[in-house]
């Protein structure tokens, strides 16, 4: 079977009359060409079946898309993107931006990132965490503007980050100030694995936390509990995925003595909450709990969760006015707030 080619722009200037700047300037900048010959145009548009200009030709003339490349932290896909409720807010947060200046907002998964960063028609990049500088180098050969989340990348690469160690902070002392003396805590486990313990009184590095932000908090925990003349070393750890529903058991098998629970992850704080309630014990008078970042079903949880607020659509706003902006390199540090809720309350006296 024959097709016609697709008519070109040059088609409809000859069918309507017209030179092919005026032909473009009646779908470009119909303002400068007087309304009987943007009808001509848009006749003979319609007769041949002419859609419109190439966006890619529009972008060789312009240099713009108006479009925006998120790349998620490590393997997630865009389905783990839209279902995770923190990152969720995070791509609020951007879309709003995006929706102000009439841009659009493109997820590009890590697993692609050789391909998808190198070739994806966006005006620039925020990546969800990198482990290496060598992750933003596809963004640097394009010299595209790009932004790293949660990560202070040096003085030469734009970032916006929260302040997890005062965030870590905040929530122990908040505890501490309780009267809380016997803790445990929940760390994230990036990446694919099982949940891992980690006991007291052992060694254990940094990694026990996860990554540069997860450690971040638990300095700010160890920071906290020393001030109260406590060793975050007696404290048992278990580190897990947030969405691991196991670890929240192992959490209570682990630490049975604990008064107080701090955790990394919003849903692990809420899966404390329901754990300890299958178990009979009652929150917050058998046991507090503190969860990190601010999601709207740690309000609606039973009891309510007391959290650390981690700006994650403020994050979001904010990494993308960086870009949109396309301004000098900004290196931006939030600051987190503590949402004091029912979760927590002074341990039983009994």
């Amino acid at each position: 079977m024959n097709h016609s080619p697709m008519p070109t722009l040059l088609d409809v200037a000859r069918k309507a009359g017209v030179s092919r700047s005026t032909a473009s300037n009646a779908f470009s900048r119909p303002d400068v060409v007087r309304a009987e010959v943007r009808e001509k145009v848009a006749k003979a548009a319609l007769e041949l079946g002419y859609l419109g200009p190439d966006p890619k030709a529009k972008l060789l003339r312009h240099g713009k898309v108006n479009a925006i490349g998120i790349v998620p932290p490590g393997e997630w896909g865009v389905a783990d993107s839209l279902k995770n409720p923190v990152y969720h807010q995070f791509l609020s947060g951007v879309a709003e931006v995006c929706d102000e200046v009439g841009a659009n907002l493109v997820i590009i998964p890590d697993r692609i990132t050789n391909g998808g960063v190198g070739t994806a028609l966006v005006d620039g990049f925020i990546f969800g965490r990198i482990e290496h500088l060598r992750d933003t180098e596809p963004a640097r050969l394009r010299r595209l503007p790009f932004v790293v989340m949660d990560a202070d990348a040096g003085p030469d690469i734009s970032s916006v980050r929260v302040d997890a160690r005062m965030g870590g902070y905040l929530a122990a002392r908040h505890l501490v100030e309780l009267g809380h003396r016997k803790f445990g805590i929940m760390s994230f486990l990036r990446g694919f694995g099982p949940t891992r313990y980690h006991p007291p009184g052992v060694p254990r590095g940094p990694e026990a936390a996860g990554m540069e932000t997860d450690q971040e908090k638990l300095r700010g925990y160890a920071e906290a509990l020393s001030e109260a003349g406590l060793d975050i070393a007696d404290v048992p750890i278990v580190q897990a995925q947030p969405w691991d529903r196991d670890a929240a058991r192992m959490m209570l098998d682990m630490a049975p003595e604990a008064t107080a629970i701090l955790s990394m992850a919003v849903m692990q704080g809420i899966a404390v909450l329901d754990e300890a309630r299958r178990r009979g014990h009652s929150v917050p008078r058998d046991l507090s709990v503190v969860g990190f970042n601010e999601i709207p079903e740690a309000a609606k949880s039973t009891p309510s969760l007391t959290t650390v607020d981690g700006k994650a659509a403020e994050k979001g706003r904010m990494a993308a006015r960086i870009i949109f902006d396309a301004g000098p390199i900004r290196r931006e540090l939030l600051l987190p707030r503590l949402i004091v809720r029912s979760s927590t309350a002074p341990p039983s006296k009994g």
